[in-house]
Order: structure tokens, then C-alpha cells, then sequence
């Protein structure tokens, strides 16, 4: 049997899983990914060590006897996107990369929004999504402002999967789905001359490599990386694409109207349409590229998904099993005893479906009634709530196929289909994001004839919940608080924010 390896470089851990052509995850290795965090709102990794990680992973498969290196047809590679990966002329990292999850340029998004509002609009008609902390044309400007001499020993400006995807094959380059983020002109698809001279960074234009099609065969593995992990020299790669749309593939989300949802790090809600239906630069709208030619992905990518869960765990919860916790859940009724949780716990605030960066999370409603498993219930219900809050646009009639570390948990699911008032499907398998890239690899070199048959063949689905209409009912009520709630909690955020600095300000003179 032939098979595809699909590599994963996320935040929180690197994967690489061997799929059969039923897109059975035969064998998958993980390594823990290492983050680094000033103590404040800065977010980076050090760039050869997610390559170190990379390699043990596919080492570890390599190594095994049930792999066969030289039946792996093709490979594909994923991971998270945005951020700062800056390399030289001679293809090393001259700084740690700057994630996706970085807080740093506040400044400079204020600047385009507050101080330039036309700039502002001019970033989202032109790219499809607003200027956001982590966007890398941001941080570009970020990176020019602040750092411009480590700037200037650059050579490129890629992406977390490009990265991996160089030192595989020794090609560099970007692909459509990572540049779409902030890099491109959403009509045309090449990268924004305009913009670049509006944000005063046109003189970097050389650092942005033109980006291809997800499919494109950009090289192949090179003989240093056969012995660096036992795979055979000569596998064709392909140019992969951005974790959220290579997941969407792995879910089988192919077609118009389609949507879905990743439970992970960020909880990002998607969308599939054509691009006549996409409203560039619209309120609260981002737009993605969709690793299939003619398709776009609405995407509502939040900063703060299962990390609130962590933070319940660790500082709410007496247990940190799961399925007690699933058991608590489900005892607590629907609303929470009137207790509304905001999950906005992220440093760097809130970037879907609204922009705030000092947006925070918070519990409303608590009395000295409240109960430790309401509060419990009501992180839950608040990443939940989030999800509707992020799929406003969501097809009347669509499914919506669950994903991620939080699509483990039968309560959580049977929760949001009762919030969003639409059938919920599981899918088999959890390794979704490299599955869509070996999908993508899969069609392109001729395992399958289209991408209809790959997810035909590929994507099956082991759970499906249907809503309690009921229980919607009461969460339709719910979820008007808790936007008003949200609404109203924008001036506070900005005043706490100023506060404080004056607090810091006094501490600072004693």
C-alpha cells in the first residue's frame, strides 16, 4: 500500500503521522513544542529547535518496522501561521521566530486603525482581514520600527511551515494559504505593492517570496535529511498550507457552505464560500484561502480556545479528569444559574470576531449562590457561546464538523450543537490538519482523482449530535447577554488597561 506523510508544526506540539490511502493514521510521533514567553504579552520560538523536533518525529517513524520509507508516495506540511520566521542569504534564523500569538505591536496596529484609519481599510479591503498583533505584515512594520538592524540581516521573511519545508528540500518559498493571511491582494492573489507603501515597508519587498498553489511539488527531500532521519531521499513535497485550511480538507469541508470548528489553542470557525461571496474588508470579517483553486474560507480564528480550560483546571477544578469534568458538566443546567464567562484569557486580548488587546476574560453574574461546578459549566459554555459569537454567517442548514483537543469530549460537543442550533460530526481520527495535507499530496500525485473521491475514501466520521432544539432555545437567550456583556466590557478593558500603567507608573517612584 502506498501512504503519505503529513508533518503538523503547531504551537503546542510537531507531528508527523503516516496515512493509508483510506486516510487511516497508521503511525504518529509528537514532540512537545517549546515556547518561549518573556512574562508579558511576547510570544517566540527558536526556529532551529521546531526543526530538531520535526526531524525526532520523523526519525521516530522512520525507525519503525512498520514503515516502509520507500512506499511514502509524497509529503505534505503544515502548521501555524502568521508570525515573524526571518532567515539570511544563507537560510539560517536571525532572530527567534515571533508567533501568531504575540502581543508586542499594539502600537502598531493602533497606529493604522487609530491614527491612519485609511491605512486601516486599506489593509482589510486589500487582504480580507483586518490589521491583528500577530498579521506578518504587521510585525513587519513591528520589526522596522523596533529592530530594524536585525531586520536588515535578513534576507526572507517566510512561515513556520516554510521553514520546515526548506530545510526538507533545500527550495525556499511561501505558499497561497500562509501569505493570504495579511501578505496578499485578496482579488489577485499577488503580494500588496499598495499596502506595503501605505505601511512605509515596500522596501522589504524582496523578503516575500511569490506564493504558489497548496498542491505545488516545490522539491524534494534531500540527501542530508535521508540521514538526518532514515526517509529516503527524493519524496516529493508539497507546498503544504496554513494549519486552519489544511484542517478543513482533513475534515472534508470541500464544498460551498461548509463549515467547521478547531478546538485547540486558538478555536477557529470556518466557513467555506466562493470568492463573489466574500465581503473584503466588511466589519468583523476575515477571510482565508482555501488550499482548493476556486474556494475561500470566512475564518474566525479566536486567541483564546482550550487554554481557558487549562487555566479552569488549574485554578477552579479539584480534578483534572477529564471525564469527572465532563460529569460535572453535564449535572449543571443549561445557563449556569445566570453566570456568563467572557474567554478572552489571552495576553495579547481578543482578535475574532472583534479586535480588543486588552479585551480579558472574566465571570458575570457570580452571587455567594454561585457554585464551583457552575463556574466550571460556565467556561465551557463560554468558549461555546464564542463559537456562535464567531458564526454569524453559518449556512441555516450547514453541519458543522468538530475538530481538535476539545471535540474529545461528548459533553462539550452535545454542548455546541445545542448553542449553535446544528448538527455536530466528529470525525475519526484526531491528526485532521496533517490529513488535509496529505489529502492535498494525495490528489496531486495521483492517489486519488479528485478531491471528492480523497474525502470520500479518507474522511469518515465516528459521532454526530443533534441539537436539543429546547435547550437552544434557552441558549439563544443566553447568548444576548453575553454579547451585550461583551459589548459594553470595551471601554472597561481600555480603562483597566490605562489603570494599570498609572499603578505601574506609582511603583515604579517608590
Amino acid at each position: 500500500m502506498d501512504y503519505i506523510l503529513g508533518i503538523d508544526v503547531g504551537t503546542s506540539n510537531v507531528k508527523a503521522v503516516l496515512f493509508d490511502e483510506n486516510g487511516a493514521e497508521v503511525r504518529v510521533a509528537s514532540r512537545e513544542a517549546e515556547t518561549i514567553n518573556d512574562g508579558g504579552n511576547r510570544e517566540e520560538q527558536d526556529m532551529f529547535l521546531v526543526w530538531e523536533k520535526v526531524k525526532a518525529c520523523v526519525r521516530e517513524l522512520a525507525s519503525s518496522r512498520s514503515v516502509d520509507g520507500g512506499s511514502i508516495r509524497g509529503i505534505g506540511v503544515t502548521g501555524q501561521g502568521e508570525g515573524c520566521w526571518l532567515i539570511d542569504r544563507e537560510g539560517n534564523p536571525v532572530q527567534n521566530a515571533i508567533l501568531w500569538c504575540d502581543g508586542r505591536a499594539v502600537p502598531e496596529v493602533r497606529r493604522i486603525t487609530g491614527e491612519h484609519p485609511e491605512v486601516g481599510q486599506l489593509y482589510h479591503t486589500t487582504t480580507g482581514t483586518p490589521p491583528l498583533l500577530g498579521n506578518q505584515m504587521i510585525l513587519l512594520r513591528w520589526m522596522k520600527t523596533n529592530r530594524k538592524e536585525v531586520l536588515d540581516r535578513a534576507d526572507k521573511l517566510i512561515f513556520c511551515k516554510d521553514w520546515v519545508r526548506y530545510k526538507m528540500t533545500g527550495v525556499l518559498g511561501t505558499e497561497i494559504t500562509d501569505s493570504f493571511t495579511s501578505l496578499v491582494d485578496a482579488q489577485t492573489g499577488r503580494i500588496a505593492d499598495e499596502l506595503m507603501r501605505a505601511m512605509d515597508i515596500y522596501e522589504y519587498r524582496s523578503y516575500l517570496p511569490d506564493p504558489v498553489s497548496s498542491d505545488t511539488v516545490t522539491g524534494v527531500t534531500t540527501e542530508a535529511f535521508a540521514r538526518e532521519t532514515g526517509l529516503p531521499a527524493g519524496i516529493p513535497v508539497i507546498a503544504g498550507a496554513l494549519d486552519t485550511s489544511a484542517t478543513a480538507v482533513g475534515l472534508g469541508a470541500i464544498h460551498e457552505k461548509d463549515a467547521c470548528v478547531i478546538l485547540g489553542t486558538t478555536c477557529a470557525s470556518e466557513i467555506v464560500m466562493k470568492k463573489e461571496d466574500c465581503r473584503f474588508g466588511a466589519e468583523n470579517t476575515r477571510y482565508e484561502k482555501h488550499p482548493i483553486t476556486e474556494l475561500y474560507v470566512e475564518l474566525q480564528p479566536t486567541l483564546n480556545g482550550t487554554p481557558n480550560i487549562d487555566w479552569m483546571l488549574e485554578n477552579i477544578a479539584k480534578t483534572k479528569d477529564f471525564n469527572e469534568i465532563d460529569r460535572i458538566v453535564d449535572s449543571v443546567p443549561v445557563g449556569c444559574g445566570g453566570v456568563v464567562y467572557h474567554p478572552y484569557i489571552s495576553v495579547a486580548g481578543e482578535r475574532a470576531p472583534f479586535y480588543h488587546p486588552y479585551a480579558r476574560a472574566s465571570f458575570f453574574g457570580i452571587s455567594q449562590v454561585t457554585t464551583r461546578d457552575q463556574l466550571i459549566r460556565a467556561v465551557y459554555e463560554g468558549i461555546s457561546l464564542s463559537i456562535r459569537d464567531c458564526l454569524q454567517n453559518i449556512d441555516k442548514d450547514a453541519k458543522i464538523y468538530l475538530a481538535g483537543g476539545g471535540a474529545k469530549s461528548p459533553v462539550w460537543a452535545q454542548m455546541i450543537a445545542d448553542v449553535m442550533g446544528k448538527t455536530v460530526m466528529i470525525p475519526e481520527g484526531k491528526e485532521l490538519g496533517a490529513k488535509g495535507v496529505a489529502i492535498i499530496a494525495g490528489v496531486k500525485l495521483g492517489m486519488y482523482s479528485s478531491y471528492e473521491e480523497a474525502v470520500a475514501k479518507a474522511c469518515t466520521f465516528r459521532r454526530t449530535y443533534e441539537p436539543n432544539l429546547q435547550r437552544t432555545k434557552k441558549y439563544d437567550l443566553l447568548y444576548e447577554l453575553f454579547r451585550q456583556v461583551r459589548l459594553h466590557n470595551q471601554q472597561i478593558w481600555d480603562y483597566r488597561h490605562q489603570m494599570n500603567k498609572k499603578i505601574q507608573a506609582i511603583s515604579e517612584e517608590e
